[in-house]
């Protein structure tokens, strides 16, 4: 007769549970009155089946669900199915590493019962105990991995499963109905539009009835946090719960933070991705009459951004300076371009003669470009010239350069002369949330001085709050180098 297993949180909480996988000494694990009850229904002790074969837990940023889902492989494999397989996924290889599978292992490193080499062993990507049960980090890989026979799987952050390959690796690891328990343990806060999987999984639950013994648990907008529908638990919670969660802490990430990916990573709430850039309020704010507008023969080094379409968009070209005093972005120059329906723009007529008229008289540091529309009209103006034209890349660069507008504007460390055209064009812009960083798109209008003042206000901060000397330019993202 098999040997009854203890409730996960009387396993977890004993000398031989759950030990926290950063700490120094030593220190069990222990979860607050609210996810206690939580975790009696779905882990209880005895030898029923477990209630539930898919359990969503989906709450706020920092709420140890890595901890978590580490314990629970622990558990599974000392109690619930011993000699069974297990899996901790993730998106790629590094993340099934680096966060629940590492602290499985610091885990059983700092428990003063299991014995490395005697009740466990490990490698980088496996952990083999005694009694036969295995637990192996998975990369994104259904080709490798198809046909597990799992006990246990966790999947972190499964708001990142995306893509027709990661829907297809995650529906190669559901639970396998000839075990008397398998059962898989998602992660996760809310993503975006484009996680349809992840929020489908959260919706089915959601689409079944609130846990009657757990009704008496809120999410923070006054409904029942627990739901179950069939086989499938869903536990979906508003509110940031833990000790660190402080008001100081989260007033800071509010403030550093997009709105939009606040309310994600924070409130756990399933957000549009895109919101405004900048308030009228916040960009009328950052206008200082005292600052002079570009004029020729003027002495202060400048960096350009120039954004450039000929036929639906308008070109932009943007100038900066730098306020080393007050360790702002000065924006000192604006020129806005609209093509006529139709007649095409000229660049060469445009950005080319204004330029070619500013360079003789003012200490141009850098022009940041768009290569897609501007290779020949940049190498003409290097070349009869010599304007340092240095391209920009509208990929990884540009989401630097986006976010860090946005940082500006919210850290009020940007000025301008209240230009406003330029004001229009930032009213326009929205910031489009992804998984890859954050990129300015159109709210509503043109925004094409706006992504040339995320080019120009970048390279400003760079090149000139560096404190390097102008006569010599070498572009940050290509290694190129331009003479003044």
């Amino acid at each position: 007769m098999s040997r009854a297993r203890p409730s996960f949180l009387r396993w977890a909480e004993s000398r031989g549970g759950m030990y926290l996988p950063d700490q120094t000494p030593p220190r069990l694990a222990a979860w607050s009155d609210y996810h206690r009850p939580i975790l009696d229904h779905l882990f209880p002790s005895g030898e029923a089946p477990l209630p539930y074969s898919r359990v969503v837990w989906s709450c706020p940023k920092k709420s140890a669900k890595s901890t978590l889902a580490a314990a629970l492989h622990l558990w599974f494999a000392l109690f619930v199915e011993p000699s069974g397989e297990q899996y901790a996924l993730a998106n790629d290889l590094e993340g099934s590493r680096n966060r629940v599978f590492r602290y499985i292992v610091r885990a059983l490193e700092q428990n003063p019962i299991l014995q490395r080499g005697t009740d466990w062993q490990a490698t980088q990507d496996t952990i083999r105990f005694r009694n036969g049960t295995l637990i192996r980090a998975v990369a994104n890989d259904v080709r490798g991995e198809a046909g597990g026979n799992q006990t246990f799987a966790t999947f972190d952050e499964a708001w990142g499963v995306i893509y027709e390959r990661g829907v297809r690796f995650a529906t190669e690891f559901s639970p396998v109905p000839t075990r008397r328990n398998s059962l898989v343990f998602y992660t996760g806060y809310q993503g975006w539009a484009n996680s349809t999987w992840w929020h489908n999984l959260i919706d089915e639950g959601l689409r079944g009835e609130p846990v009657p013994e757990l009704s008496h648990l809120d999410n923070g907008d006054g409904q029942p946090a627990c739901w179950r529908n069939g086989k499938l638990f869903v536990y979906y919670d508003h509110v940031p719960r833990m000790a660190w969660h402080t008001p100081e802490y989260l007033a800071e990430q509010r403030r550093v933070l997009p709105e939009v990916e606040y309310l994600r990573v924070w409130e756990n709430r399933r957000v549009q991705s895109a919101n405004a850039l900048c308030s009228a309020a916040l960009w009328d704010a950052l206008y200082d009459p005292t600052l002079a507008p570009l004029q020729l023969d003027d002495a202060r080094p400048l960096v350009f951004g120039a954004d450039a379409a000929t036929q639906h968009d308008s070109t932009a070209l943007v100038g900066c300076a730098w306020d080393a005093e007050g360790q702002r972005v000065q924006v000192v120059y604006c020129r806005v371009w609209t093509p006529e329906q139709a007649q095409p723009l000229s660049l060469t007529e445009t950005i080319g003669r204004t330029l070619a008229r500013l360079a003789p008289h003012c200490r141009i540091a850098a022009v940041f470009y768009d290569p897609y529309q501007m290779i020949a009209l940049a190498e003409q103006l290097r070349l009869q010239m010599n304007v340092p034209m240095l391209a920009f890349g509208q990929g990884a660069q540009r989401l630097m350069s986006d976010e860090h507008l946005r940082r500006l504007l919210n850290e009020g460390r940007l000025r301008h002369t209240g230009d406003p055209m330029l004001r229009q064009h930032i009213l326009n812009a929205a910031l489009q949330q992804s998984e890859r960083g954050a990129r300015l798109v159109k709210g509503g209008g043109r925004i094409d001085a706006a992504v040339a003042l995320s080019m120009a206000a970048f390279g400003a901060a760079r090149l000139l709050g560096s404190g390097r000397s102008v006569q010599a330019i070498r572009n940050p993202f290509y290694g190129e180098s331009d003479e003044v």
